[in-house]
């Protein structure tokens, strides 16, 4: 590819690493909260959700956000995608709760700071992963779903044995 062609769609490098994050995070965002409701119950939606978040693919996800986020400070096309994408995250997931709130299945005051939460601790765990220390004890590595059962009165281990029990579509792609 030449140069010309690169920058005739993208004036600067910044524009291009921008586009280049937001393409991967929507489309980490379309595999784990699709915009199109799949088949399921918002528990068992959320149980997948959960199910997707760990692992070495998501492992390397997050420390794309953690490039994206440090490098935003300096780069203001950046700022203003990450910004976007976690907006449209924090959107998706509050979606996701709302109707599991509307449908009886979710008991919480507050679906999206019951979102904020959960993406929280998803964002610690993923820098915790950026660690490099090999394996995780068991509480660890259930933090965002132990949460998401607390703040949404659902039964302890119920989103864990609900994603063993589907084995579901395939892990979203890297």
């Amino acid at each position: 590819m030449r140069p010309g062609l690169i920058s005739h769609y993208f004036p600067s490098a910044e524009d291009l690493v921008a586009e280049a994050f937001g393409s991967a995070a929507s489309a980490e965002l379309d595999a784990l909260l699709p915009a199109e409701h799949p088949d399921g119950t918002p528990t068992q939606r959320l149980a997948e959700f959960f199910a997707y978040t760990t692992g070495p693919a998501y492992d390397d996800m997050s420390r794309l956000w953690i490039n994206a986020r440090h490098l935003s400070r300096y780069r203001s096309v950046l700022r203003d995608r990450v910004a976007r994408q976690e907006a449209a995250w924090r959107g998706r997931l509050t979606g996701l709760l709302r109707d599991g709130v509307e449908r009886g299945e979710f008991r919480t005051p507050d679906p999206e700071l019951t979102a904020i939460q959960i993406l929280v601790v998803l964002d610690g765990l993923g820098v915790h992963a950026n660690t490099d220390t090999g394996g995780h004890p068991e509480a660890v590595t259930r933090m965002a779903v132990t949460t998401a059962e607390r703040e949404l009165a659902l039964e302890h281990g119920v989103l864990t044995r609900l994603a063993e029990q589907d084995a579901g579509p395939a892990a979203p792609p890297a």
